[in-house]
């Protein structure tokens, strides 16, 4: 039977724990009173805990006993980016002190604080964080040191030490705000501001934009430094004109550059919360009128929206109907609190009291949870938000049930989360586990709201009516809203501020200014209240919850087979992306490369399938931690190696995770042909332009490796992806790597390009149409490209070769270096430099092109002609000497391969390294017991890169490659002859090399190889040609051009025993002593005829 999707209508279930019949017996005073004392005892359990074992470091880890670090301890990700390494802790509980009327210790904080802290140092830090911690507990610290010093309870020493503390951390966040938009970036270096970050941070919360005006504001106005106070304002402004104009809803995360929306879904929890508490309490502190008709706008939107009956969802902003996911976030918990200074207390009651039946439930309230109470997030880091609504409800109806609530958070804090260093964070609330930490915020907020919730006004030494909370619970005077300069001037003057500096006292106030007046003025009515006793009226609206309970609907499930796990995730595998697209999983591509997972509940096909998507992320978020900060993939080359350039250009490029490996296989070079269509996403429509060539093509439309597939077919060697991002670079981008689909189909080599990276190599196309690239895992020095072998990059050939396709290559042997000039002439220097010969056929053609490299236990030894299409279309080996294994006197073994007559892809052109390399591949597997081994492919990533050397002339190769070919030395053996079949021997096909190709021959034996040429027979592939084709005119002859400019010619077999010789004179006497010699042999040799017929037979050809 087909599952079918079916609409979820999710369930809300509600267990009602404890329900007073009628009011709550009234707590006593002795009662408070012995729980404030608690509270306090268990404040500096925590606090002396921090002092004795931590300080100075900014947080205390309660269950070793020590201070974090920041870079001391391993890194936690976006977590630690509030720690800077300034005393967080201590600075962040400064005001808490004060309210707690420990003055004395308050004192002596803030000495601690003024001489000892410094900001100046070079650490990122999280702006949101450092705003409201640091900047927020710098400036509450400094209201109440200066109250206490004016009414002269204490800190008489005091000249607002701690405002300029808080100046000048203003400054160092300033930065932050350089953006278009006014949107602050998410981090900033506090020595060096936005320094290395325009490209690397791009997006940020709304919470993190929205929740600086309160701190900012109150710094202008108490420095008079008007700055502060546009930037954030700024900030504020813009937020506000992207919301949806038809739900007036904010989403989730915003480009700070060009203000898109990265995240559109929209609640009142976690990337949102305190914005929306912002924009209220903007218009508290500053008396803005403009933020509560905003405030308005959005709170009706919330209401209309996102609040349903007590549960608070997250929906999308632009489709506010539709549920963007199933469960909610601890940090919503914060709303009932802002709704009492809003007025609306009935709403405000009832999520709070659903709240408290998951806190009942689980001890604490979880990160996260579903609408019938499971956890979906099992932590509990000790956050304060319930606590905070619990608090202000209490103040707004002085209903003795909210004393009840503060009594169970605190006891089960006191229970399940006390340790002998303080307290922990709760690392999960099913098992109780704890985790070894405790942010700063337990200090400045949860023990604040559990200390004033049971405490009298008596006992506190301030009026913590005459202050507004922060985020982070620190006090800002009400004070300062009391002339709203910001609507009566447009640019906000300095000496505007500077009249503001003695308006935050309530007691110089009070003179001119009717306090009292003020606050029914600018406080937002609560009808209810006028209406009823609310007391009564919490208690009606907690009993009505009492029935209330939806019943589900069963849904049937649409997942068949095991679940898909995060290790096993694949980004381009079709099936898998179907998965995810069922499980609610939607895939979002970002700028630089990456892949971003965004989960919906919601658009899931079932519930199942919903919670096979959290457990899939919540996978996937523990891999993505467990990877190194900022791991940039191993860069790949395209090296641009034809002229005019020959290897001086050079881009660094993406890996692709799918076909040809770059970095185990040996470079692949070629011509640069743009594809047709460029997207690559169907098939090539100019594949006879890009046989045999590397094709350029560009991002998007369609999978990675699909556009590879499309090019594979067409017949290219190779492809360049170029980015259709307008400006990314390689420069500001971290390189990212091609994700495949699984499969294995795909065998040539892929690679990325930036955008700009990209453009440039189109312009080098554009001005030379036959540029040549090479592909490769590093950069080779361009002096092996130059036809004159030179590496400088200024001097170019004076008249470079307008045909050249293949680099120079140095032949490794004594006296005597090779190098391929063009595609039909061979230039060759002896050492001493005085003579240059060509070596040619008579019609010009290039007769072989040799490498050679090795070391103690390997040599390799490969001769290639070009490419003859009269040839036999399948090599075959005739010969047993390919490979050579040979004891030496010292007991260890030499492996010796000895590959002749390769012939070319691609006729009279240089051969390419890929053939070379699969040949060598093939034959090892053919004729050795290289397929029983270990290690199969650390032996052919060694052999890759010794053929790579010998190619290019590099004269070495990495101590792993070395160590490996050590090793394949002792334990390769060659198969017997009758072993390898007559079969084996007429398959060895060239790699990517569809066309016909040349008969392989044995080149010679290992001992021949050492000996410097001699007795070789280094023939041309005209050897294979003597019974195919007609007798040429001349044999094949050198030319030899001396310093004097003297020509002479010879036969190439001879020319190769003059190679042993520094000058001509040496060679023409040792010829003629060899001539003497082999005088004496024919009398005595009787099987010197049949040597002279072979050697008649070459000279003929």
């Amino acid at each position: 039977m087909k599952c079918q999707k079916v609409v979820i209508v999710l369930s809300f279930v509600i267990v009602i724990f404890v329900l007073e019949d009628g009011l709550v017996k009234a707590m006593s005073l002795s009662e408070k009173r012995e729980l404030k004392l608690k509270l306090k005892e268990m404040f500096f359990h925590a606090y002396n805990s921090y002092m004795e074992n931590a300080y100075p470091a900014d947080e205390l880890m309660p269950l070793s006993c020590k201070g974090r670090y920041r870079g001391s301890q391993p890194n936690r990700g976006d977590i630690d980016d509030s720690l800077g390494n300034f005393t967080l802790t201590l600075i962040d509980t400064l005001d808490t002190l004060a309210v707690l009327g420990e003055v004395e210790e308050f004192d002596k904080a803030v000495r601690l604080v003024v001489s000892q802290v410094n900001f100046d140092t070079d650490v990122v830090v999280s702006v949101f964080e450092t705003n409201i911690r640091v900047l927020g507990g710098l400036l509450g610290g400094h209201v109440l040191a200066t109250s206490l010093k004016k009414r002269r309870k204490g800190m008489d020493w005091y000249t607002d030490e701690l405002l300029s503390m808080a100046k000048d951390i203003g400054y160092r966040l300033l930065p932050a705000f350089n953006t278009s938009t006014g949107i602050p970036y998410p981090r900033v270096n506090l020595r060096h501001g936005i320094k290395d970050m325009i490209n690397k941070y791009k997006d940020t919360c709304t919470a993190c934009a929205g929740t600086m005006v309160l701190e900012f504001a109150a710094l202008s106005r108490l420095t008079g430094e008007p700055i502060f106070e546009e930037k954030a304002h700024k900030a504020m402004d813009y937020l506000w004109e992207q919301r949806h104009r038809s739900s007036d809803l904010v989403g989730t995360v915003i480009n700070i550059h060009n203000g898109d929306w990265v995240r559109r879904e929209s609640g009142v929890g976690a990337g949102i919360d305190s914005y929306y508490e912002y924009v209220l309490k903007a218009y508290i502190l500053l008396g803005d009128d403009e933020y509560l008709d905003r405030f308005n706008k959005h709170y009706s939107a919330v209401m209309k929206y996102i609040s349903q009956g007590p549960l608070l969802v997250d929906v999308h902003m632009h489709k506010p109907e539709a549920l963007s996911r199933h469960f909610m976030d601890s940090l919503l918990a914060f709303w009932p609190g802002l709704q009492v200074l809003k007025g609306d207390i009935k709403p405000a009651i009832q999520t709070h009291q659903m709240l408290y039946q998951v806190m009942q439930k689980h001890n604490f309230l979880p990160e996260g949870f579903t609408s019938d109470f499971r956890v979906h997030w099992g932590n509990h880091p000790l956050r304060p938000e319930l606590i905070e609504s619990t608090y202000f409800l209490y103040k707004a109806t002085g209903d003795n049930h909210y004393l009840e609530v503060g009594k169970k958070m605190m006891e089960n804090l006191d229970a399940h989360a006390r340790v002998p260093c303080g307290f922990a964070a709760i690392k999960d609330v099913t098992s109780g586990a704890h985790e070894d930490q405790l942010d700063s915020y337990v200090f400045a907020e949860t023990f604040k709201y559990l200390y004033l919730l049971f405490a009298e006004k008596s006992d506190l030494i301030i009026n913590v009516d005459d202050y507004l909370f922060t985020t982070e619970a620190h006090l800002l005077p009400l004070s300062l809203s009391v002339y709203n300069y910001t609507a009566q001037v447009p640019k906000i003057r300095r000496e505007v501020y500077e009249s503001l500096d003695n308006l935050y006292d309530e007691e110089e106030l009070s003179a001119t200014i009717d306090i009292s007046a003020l606050r029914v003025e600018n406080t937002c009515q609560n009808p209810q209240y006028l209406a009823t006793n609310l007391m009564n009226y919490a208690t009606k609206v907690r009993g009505e919850m009492k029935g209330w309970m939806e019943k589900s609907v069963p849904v049937q499930s649409c997942s068949s087979g095991p679940r898909l796990k995060a290790a096993d995730f694949i980004a381009g595998n079709k099936a898998q992306l179907q998965q995810l697209h069922d499980m609610g999983i939607r895939i979002a591509t970002m700028a630089d490369g990456r892949i971003q997972l965004l989960h919906s509940a919601a658009d899931a096909a079932s519930v199942e399938d919903a919670e096979n998507g959290m457990k899939f992320m919540q996978e996937m978020i523990e891999l993505s931690s467990k990877q190194p900060q900022d791991a940039a993939h191993e860069p790949m080359v395209v090296q641009v190696i034809s002229e005019p350039y020959y290897g001086t250009l050079w881009f660094k490029a993406g890996p692709a995770q799918f076909g040809y490996n770059l970095k185990t296989n040996p470079p692949v070079q070629g011509p640069v042909v743009k594809a047709e269509p460029y997207k690559a996403c169907t098939p090539i429509e100019n594949a006879g332009e890009i046989k045999n060539k590397i094709a350029v093509i560009e991002r998007g439309d369609c999978m990675f490796n699909d556009k590879a597939r499309n090019l594979q077919k067409a017949g290219a060697i190779g492809g360049i992806v170029i980015d259709h991002t307008k400006g990314s670079t390689v420069e500001g981008q971290l390189l990212f790597a091609m994700s495949g689909d699984g499969t294995q189909d795909v065998k040539i080599p892929m690679v990325f390009l930036f955008h700009k990276e990209g453009h440039q190599l189109f312009e080098v196309l554009l001005a030379f149409p036959e540029t040549e690239v090479l592909l490769a895992h590093t950069r080779k020095s361009e002096g092996y490209f130059r036809p004159d072998g030179s590496a400088s990059v200024t001097t170019q050939p004076k008249s470079p070769p307008t045909s050249a396709k293949g680099p120079s290559r140095v032949e490794n042997v004594p006296k005597v270096t090779v190098r391929v000039v063009g595609d039909k002439v061979t230039k060759t220097t002896l050492q001493d430099g005085n003579d240059e010969t060509i070596i040619s056929d008579s019609s010009g053609n290039t007769v072989y092109y040799k490498y050679q490299a090795g070391t103690n236990k390997i040599l390799m030894n490969v001769k290639v002609n070009p490419k003859d299409n009269k040839k036999p279309e399948v090599p075959v080996v005739t010969d047993d000497d390919v490979i050579v294994i040979t004891t030496r006197p010292d007991g260890s073994k030499q492996l010796s391969f000895n590959f002749d007559h390769i012939s070319a892809a691609v006729s009279d052109s240089v051969p390419q390294l890929t053939q070379i390399y699969q040949y060598v591949v093939d034959i090892l597997k053919e004729r050795t017991n290289f397929h029983s081994l270990d290690n199969q492919g650390d032996y052919l990533t060694a052999v890759a890169r010794i053929l790579e050397s010998a190619y290019f002339n590099t004269g070495s190769f990495d101590s792993q490659s070395q160590r490996m070919f050590d090793k394949l030395a002792s334990v390769l053996e060659l198969k017997k002859k009758d072993t390898v079949s007559s079969e084996e021997k007429s398959t060895s096909v060239l790699h990517d090399s569809k066309d016909t190709t040349d008969s392989l021959t044995s080149y010679a034996s290992e001992g021949e190889l050492n000996e410097e040429f001699e007795n070789t027979e280094q023939i041309s592939e005209l050897d294979s040609e003597s019974s195919n084709s007609e007798k040429p005119e001349s044999i094949a002859n050198v030319k030899i051009i001396d310093k004097n400019g003297n020509i002479r010619y010879m036969k190439v077999e001879e020319f190769e025993d003059y190679a042993q010789f520094t000058n001509i004179d040496d060679y023409v006497s040792n010829k003629q002593t060899e001539s003497n010699n082999e005088n004496v042999d024919n009398d005595t040799n009787e099987n010197l005829g049949d040597t002279d017929n072979n050697n008649n037979n070459k000279d003929e050809l």
